[in-house]
């Protein structure tokens, strides 16, 4: 049983497709399907139904995906610990964000991939539960998240910041003046708010159901960078964490009375060997703020 046989196996198993498996390893379909089917030879059991064009996997596949993938990542683990002794930082770091760190994490990683030029560096962009599922099916290293639910094992949490989430608006907004609100007025405001699935959107659709409130959604975006430029040129208003304010001078921040607002923040990782740069990257990030 060879690891390229493994990794074949493990792609086919994602995409349910053998033509397309074969494209993403760079080898033929008859190339991989000879592997696949040397594989199946080995363990004496079918890893895939071949119905038509059509490909499933079977009993014994489900269960030997689980372990195939636990052997790839730990030669890869292994390779990257001897690069590491080598002290080579490179290879790919892959981070997680959460909108609202995107814009925190980009200095970081404008200096890191500076510092460290071996290394590639991929930021993916999502909500909460796809980043911590991905860190789970070892497809990120490190993950940035701004939770209101349990963090449970394998995952591991390393607390960064308790961050409000608050009113905001153009200093130019004729609410601009105010130190707070109670949140059931926000029902009057024409609001700009981050997209369905975002958890900060989650936190406060909770909120409105709450208190029976149906406030004036204008417009809906997935980038907080875009959403809080569209405020800082409008009269509309949002709701997001004081955090992800950090160097918009032109927007005035209102605290939120009657409901509680204090977020969580983390940086979440899987348990066993950790990547230097991921160790590295957790180090930077937490002088930067």
């Amino acid at each position: 049983m060879e690891i390229y046989q493994l990794q074949y196996f493990i792609k086919t198993a994602e995409v349910l497709h053998f033509t397309k498996a074969a494209e993403l390893c760079f080898v033929t379909q008859s190339g991989l399907s000879q592997q696949i089917k040397k594989l199946e030879e080995e363990l004496g059991l079918p890893l895939f139904k071949r119905i038509g064009k059509k490909v499933q996997l079977t009993e014994a596949g489900s269960v030997f995906l689980i372990h195939a993938k636990k052997v790839v990542e730990n030669v890869e683990n292994g390779k990257q610990a001897i690069e590491d002794l080598n002290e080579m930082i490179g290879g790919e770091l892959r981070i997680g964000v959460t909108y609202i760190f995107g814009l925190l994490i980009l200095p970081v990683v404008n200096a890191f991939a500076k510092k460290y030029q071996n290394l590639k560096i991929i930021v993916e962009y999502g909500t909460t539960e796809v980043l911590e599922q991905k860190l789970i099916d070892n497809e990120l290293d490190l993950v940035f998240v701004i939770s209101s639910h349990e963090i449970e094992m394998p995952i591991q949490k390393v607390p960064l910041f308790t961050s409000n989430m608050v009113m905001v608006v153009s200093k130019n907004h004729a609410l601009a003046n105010l130190d707070k609100i109670a949140f059931k007025k926000i029902e009057e405001i024409p609001l700009i708010l981050p997209g369905k699935g975002s958890n900060s959107r989650e936190y406060v659709e909770e909120l409105f159901k709450k208190f029976n409130m149906k406030p004036k959604i204008s417009i809906e975006l997935q980038s907080i960078h875009a959403l809080l430029q569209m405020v800082e040129n409008s009269d509309w208003a949002t709701i997001v964490a004081e955090m992800a304010l950090k160097d918009w001078d032109n927007l005035q921040a209102i605290q939120i009375t009657g409901v509680s607002t204090k977020r969580d923040s983390y940086m979440l990782t899987m348990g066993g060997y950790q990547k230097k740069a991921v160790k590295l990257f957790m180090e930077e990030f937490k002088k930067s703020i």
